[in-house]
């Protein structure tokens, strides 16, 4: 399926650059008439003075019901699916050119009494780039010589004026953060797993050499004694053949098909990802987005968020199979058994996933900042600095989902959904378990539930049928103006359905092992698979006439769309999931068990965590803005791929495998549970994506 997803998502990338011809009304030449959306001033050369500054400024251009440009501004800006609001603006500001080109600055005095509009916008800058001398006398005389300039190029060019604010300023004296006890804290963690790593390293290999096994044998099989094992658990020789490991057991080969899910799953974010970050970075042709998202393909690109439902799916399916073969509860099993077996899976789970987000944090609040320099660099970065520090426990204690206001790394949105669908379901299965009899009862609740949240919510909060991004969505680095994806992406109640039905093919699957399904060899199954296939990309275009169009809300129609199109996509991934566990696909199958995935499904989860770190370090450095075509986009799409593959192995040897490797030997495991089990051993979390 995702296959079929990752296809349909290229072709509608490579056709964004057909997008000039999709809007008749569209006129090019008119259009590069309107204020360009950024203009930066040499970065580089004002700080090369010893008392240069450069302050990124936003700029609301004023409206002028004189000038004929102004109500074109305003015209193409009130389009608010399609275009950006070309009355709002960056500018990068040289103080030092920008002095030498105004000559009388109380000229300009007049434009200081127009206040900014987006009060939003202005509390959440002084949040990110709070400084102690936001009104010193620098500071006011800044903001006058900025006003000033700005004010003055405006009008001499477009005759217009401007009211603006100051984002944040950098001098060549002032361009480096000074060290506090978080960078401390977090170099010195980094010094101790380096230390911790070598002596780890040299002692698995003092032992390889007195054993009588060869070196892979050794390295492959853990040390029968736990003391030996906690000791070589940060082994990179070791961690690197659990990273290559073949799968050893029916159960990891059976699903193998997953990794091919994962590794094609995680590409499909990254582009999607790299096509939002690219509406939030400097670029000379916005109407490259602003054209695209007139085509019908957009469907698939703004339908893509349901892509993360399969993720569920394959979690919901790995928690009901692994569960249900340890029979860790039974009928028989006392309430205060079953308490316990709660938590302790829980927890497990938990300090699994801990001490990859923990890294993630520290790194984006401390040395990312530190990674690269340009004008819009502060803009990309200050904001994780700022929130990974004072927001963390959102992120450590899987909340951001609910809380994203102010929080760092967005995209753990979907850990924190995950880890709340986990407890969920783990409750069930553990009811389930005690009491059979109740199982169809609660399944079918679930079910009503899965349909019903989005439906209702749709219409209580009179929201759009499906959520799609906007040009201005993500433009400031943060969901502006997003009601329908604050209340239907990230809440863990919206998604319910991807657990459920990754439960039911739990039930399917067991089935099938003890042989009482057989689905191999029947052309009715071959047949449904290409019917998925159709039904997917149904499912995907149907959301274009939601995009293309308004409808008054509330609205009974958009409620039941809103509902229905979410489960249809699940029942189509556990469709999926059901037939390829069953060997069924043909070519797709072999695809997606093809051995090259497996290495790259196993680091999914440290891909899922850095690709957003990788991706703001290959366009934070722009010092002008860009001109964006198809082929560019899609060369950086697969550069932040394979990067992002390069760090998560790194992170995946040196991090996740050895404190996964400590917390098992610190742990005793459950009833059941296989120690040496290689699919257990080796992946990182029934949650990593």
């Amino acid at each position: 399926m995702l296959r079929w997803i990752e296809i349909g998502v290229l072709l509608a990338i490579f056709s964004l650059g057909q997008g000039h011809n999709l809007s008749s009304s569209f006129n090019l030449t008119r259009y590069r008439q309107m204020p360009p959306l950024y203009d930066l001033d040499d970065y580089d050369l004002c700080l090369d003075n010893h008392s240069g500054t450069y302050c990124l400024v936003y700029v609301e251009i004023l409206p002028n019901a004189s000038s004929a440009l102004w109500h074109q501004i305003d015209e193409v800006s009130k389009d608010s699916k399609h275009r950006f609001r070309h009355d709002h603006v960056f500018r990068g500001v040289c103080l030092e050119s920008c002095k030498q080109s105004i000559n009388n600055i109380s000229e300009f005095r007049e434009y200081e009494k127009d206040e900014l509009l987006d009060k939003e916008l202005i509390s959440y800058y002084d949040k990110v780039h709070h400084r102690e001398e936001t009104n010193s006398e620098r500071a006011l005389l800044h903001k006058k010589v900025v006003n000033s300039c700005l004010n003055y190029k405006f009008g001499e060019k477009f005759s217009l004026g401007a009211r603006n604010l100051i984002e944040y300023c950098v001098s060549s004296s002032d361009k480096n953060f000074k060290l506090d006890w978080v960078d401390f804290t977090f170099y010195g963690i980094l010094v101790v797993i380096i230390l911790t790593t070598l002596c780890s390293s040299f002692l698995d290999y003092r032992m390889s050499q007195m054993s009588s096994q060869k070196s892979e044998n050794f390295y492959r099989k853990p040390p029968k004694s736990r003391g030996k094992r906690l000791l070589t658990s940060f082994s990179v020789v070791r961690n690197y053949h659990r990273l290559v490991e073949p799968y050893n057991s029916d159960f990891s080969r059976d699903v193998s098909f997953f990794d091919g899910f994962r590794v094609i799953g995680v590409f499909v974010v990254i582009l999607g990802h790299t096509l939002m970050v690219y509406m939030t970075v400097p670029i000379e042709n916005p109407e490259f987005f602003e054209q695209f998202l007139f085509r019908f393909e957009t469907s698939i690109f703004q339908n893509g968020s349901l892509v993360i439902q399969i993720f569920f799916v394959i979690s919901g399916f790995l928690l009901y199979v692994k569960f249900t073969k340890r029979q860790l509860i039974e009928p028989k099993t006392g309430t205060l058994q079953c308490i316990a077996v709660y938590f302790r899976v829980f927890f497990y789970r938990y300090f699994r996933l801990l001490p990859s987000l923990l890294a993630l944090i520290l790194f984006n609040g401390t040395l990312l900042v530190r990674l690269q320099n340009g004008p819009f660099w502060l803009h990309l970065t200050e904001a994780e600095r700022v929130f990974c520090r004072s927001n963390w426990w959102k992120n450590a204690f899987f909340v951001t989902n609910h809380m994203l206001e102010d929080s760092c790394s967005h995209q753990t949105w979907y850990l924190g959904a995950d880890m709340q669908l986990f407890e969920l379901f783990l409750i069930v299965i553990i009811i389930t378990k005690k009491h059979p009899k109740l199982t169809r009862v609660i399944y079918a609740t679930l079910f009503a539930f899965a349909f019903a949240v989005p439906a209702v919510l749709t219409y209580a909060l009179e929201l759009d049928g499906i959520y799609h991004i906007r040009p201005e969505t993500y433009r400031y680095l943060y969901f502006r103006h997003s009601d329908t994806f604050y209340q239907m992406y990230p809440p863990f109640y919206t998604n319910l359905g991807g657990y459920l039905f990754g439960f039911l093919c739990g039930h399917f699957y067991l089935r099938h092992r003890s042989g009482k399904v057989e689905l191999l060899g029947h052309l009715k199954y071959e047949l449904t698979m290409w019917l998925l296939v159709l039904a997917t990309l149904g499912v995907l275009f149907s959301g274009y006439i939601f995009i293309r169009q308004d409808f008054a809300k509330p609205s009974l129609w958009l409620a039941l769309y809103a509902g229905i199109h979410k489960i249809l996509w699940v029942v189509i991934c556990a469709g999926f999931v059901i037939l390829m566990s069953c060997k069924v696909g043909g070519m797709a199958y072999d695809f997606c068990t093809l051995p090259v995935f497996r290495p790259l499904a196993r680091i999914s989860f440290q891909s899922f965590l850095w690709h957003i770190v990788v991706l703001r370090t290959v366009v934070g450095y722009f010092r002008q803005p860009v001109y964006i075509s198809s082929f560019y986009l899609m060369c950086n799409v697969l550069s932040v791929f394979l990067l992002t593959q390069l760090v998560a192995a790194l992170f995946a040897v040196l991090l996740e495998y050895p404190f996964v490797e400590v917390l098992r030997c610190l742990i005793k495991p459950v009833k059941g549970q296989e120690e040496s089990s290689p699919e257990i051993q080796m992946k990182p979390a029934q949650s990593a994506v």
